[in-house]
């Protein structure tokens, strides 16, 4: 399935957007860029139209915008499965999604063992960095603390610049909440770290510029 440019970066609303906001994204965008109101374009507001039904074709049918989501580019990054950090993983996905203004039974149970936020975040951390990316992992899983998650993978950073999984999920979160560009600037990141990643290459293709 090949795409010129992300359906959500197209009708410019967030990949977590509902039903009725891709409609409303819809009407409002062919309205601007309908052909019949820039004669002086025609050719460029005919493209941008075709991209336009073409990304909400997809979104506002439920099994096609599954399947566009589906694709790897858009999933969280996990450890290789036989990894030390894999193994921390295992045991992370075994407590429950954090409750909204309450510390999540994770945060609870590893809080002896993490620094205060302000406390040597900068300096090199592997251990810490995993603990931040788990819960960043943990609350990735539930929309309403996407932003949470952000920030926990922000903070694995500080502690570990080099953590590749964190890099990228940290991309996708901007992505997720709609930060297109901030997403394009995180996904340059991961491929400093880790210049093969094509799934990265991906996303900064999906999310270039507008056309017009």
């Amino acid at each position: 399935m090949a795409h010129k440019r992300d359906y959500y970066l197209v009708l410019s609303i967030p990949p977590i957007s509902p039903p009725d906001e891709i409609k409303k994204a819809y009407r409002n965008l062919s309205k601007k860029y309908h052909p019949d109101l820039n004669p002086d374009m025609k050719t460029v507001s005919d493209e941008k139209m075709k991209e336009l039904v073409e990304a909400y074709n997809t979104l506002n049918d439920n099994a096609k915008r599954k399947a566009y989501d589906a694709q790897p580019q858009f999933q969280m990054r996990r450890f290789s499965k036989n990894s030390a950090r894999s193994k921390a993983m295992d045991k992370a996905s075994l407590f429950k999604k954090p409750e909204k203004k309450q510390k999540s039974l994770l945060e609870q149970l590893l809080s002896p063992f993490m620094k205060k936020k302000d406390d040597g975040a900068n300096k090199p951390d592997p251990k810490q960095a995993d603990v931040h990316f788990m819960l960043g992992l943990s609350m990735s899983e539930n929309e309403s603390f996407l932003d949470q998650a952000k920030s926990e993978f922000q903070l694995a950073l500080k502690y570990d610049a080099t953590h590749k999984e964190a890099h990228y999920n940290l991309a996708l979160m901007c992505y997720k909440l709609g930060d297109f560009e901030e997403a394009r600037v995180q996904f340059q990141k991961v491929l400093q770290v880790e210049p093969n990643d094509q799934y990265a290459r991906k996303m900064i293709q999906l999310l270039q510029d507008e056309m017009m």
